[in-house]
């Protein structure tokens, strides 16, 4: 009581002090609040990659959106395992949601089978970029129950264009969101199940490609005729499975560029989205995170020893000159681009 006494008079004499005390208040009322019970898991599969440095950089990325979330003040715990299927399965015990962020959808081979036992049970499960590119045969087996939607290498295309992204409105993942453009490998023109054969899947952000705002039309073994018609009609970039029980499912086409972690209404709108799916309240501003600098940005890289650093994104980026848009051969896809020519010695 004497120090209590001592305290509350310091106080009056040094007002300033009154927020030092209300914020360990605070912090103390969320650690009992949080109790263990209440607590989320989340485990992030960060998957290799051949790219280049500065291209999917799913380790790094991946341990910039766990650290957010664990410091968000959430009722979540966000851990990372990286580099293919973790050796030790133990590591799923108790997690209530995966996001797996790697190329091919994983490459898990017959570890999908599990992966399909753990989403029965409830775990909510969310793929991002090449993530949602399996092999047909596993997309058709798992994607569509599992998230709505994948890419299908018979008419997706994947261009990096500069995408004014408007999530859904009124919904918790668009929450603190008031505006996103951002230059990415936005896929599009995805596989999506027909509305009566999933009632509870639909987008959960949209953006508009069109002629203007492409800069790459992205691989020639993709752009198509089915696409290039789709040009000037809403993609969903961000989509959901949304059953009334049981798991949620999410899927992201975007996390080509490592560098758009450090766009903050982009890291929201994917951190809103994981606390959505694994059923976590979205505050009303979204779910907050302090700034990513050019630091943070490289460190955890797939290649730390590259001498040259990721930059953060620039407004200069999103005014880019648009492409040219390719010619289609007569069976309605982009004939293959010749092969470059050997440097002369």
């Amino acid at each position: 009581m004497t120090s209590y006494l001592c305290l509350l008079l310091s106080v009056i004499k040094h007002p300033c002090l009154l927020g030092l005390i209300v914020l360990h208040g605070t912090t103390s009322i969320q650690a009992k609040h949080h109790l263990k019970d209440d607590i989320k898991n989340i485990l992030f599969i960060a998957g290799d990659t051949k790219h280049r440095h500065g291209f999917h950089e799913y380790k790094a990325g991946s341990i910039i959106l766990a650290n957010a979330l664990n410091e968000s003040g959430l009722p979540v715990h966000a851990k990372v395992h990286w580099y293919g299927w973790p050796e030790d399965e133990s590591i799923f015990k108790d997690v209530d949601a995966c996001i797996i962020y790697a190329d091919g959808g994983g490459n898990f081979g017959d570890k999908y089978a599990f992966l399909d036992q753990k989403v029965k049970g409830g775990m909510g499960i969310m793929f991002m970029h090449f993530g949602v590119h399996p092999t047909k045969d596993v997309a058709e087996k798992y994607y569509h129950s599992w998230i709505g939607g994948f890419f299908d290498d018979d008419f997706s295309v994947n261009p990096s264009w500069v995408a004014d992204i408007t999530p859904k409105a009124n919904h918790p993942v668009s929450r603190g969101i008031d505006s996103l453009t951002a230059y990415d490998e936005f896929y599009w023109n995805l596989n999506f199940p027909k509305s009566a054969d999933c009632k509870h899947c639909y987008p959960l952000a949209s953006a508009i490609p069109t002629e203007k705002n492409m800069i790459r039309y992205g691989s020639s073994k993709f752009w198509n005729k089915q696409a290039e018609e789709k040009l000037g009609t809403p993609q969903a970039l961000l989509w959901c499975s949304d059953p009334e029980k049981g798991a949620r499912g999410a899927g992201f086409v975007g996390g080509h560029y490592h560098r758009n972690w450090a766009i903050e209404n982009y890291r929201k709108l994917i951190l809103n989205t994981i606390a959505w799916v694994v059923r976590v309240n979205v505050p009303q501003n979204g779910v907050p995170s302090k700034e990513v600098t050019k630091a943070m940005l490289n460190q955890n890289l797939n290649r730390p020893d590259f001498p040259e650093e990721i930059e953060l994104p620039t407004e200069e980026i999103l005014r880019q000159e648009p492409g040219k848009k390719p010619t289609l051969g007569a069976d309605g896809r982009m004939p293959p681009r010749a092969p470059k020519k050997p440097k002369k010695k």
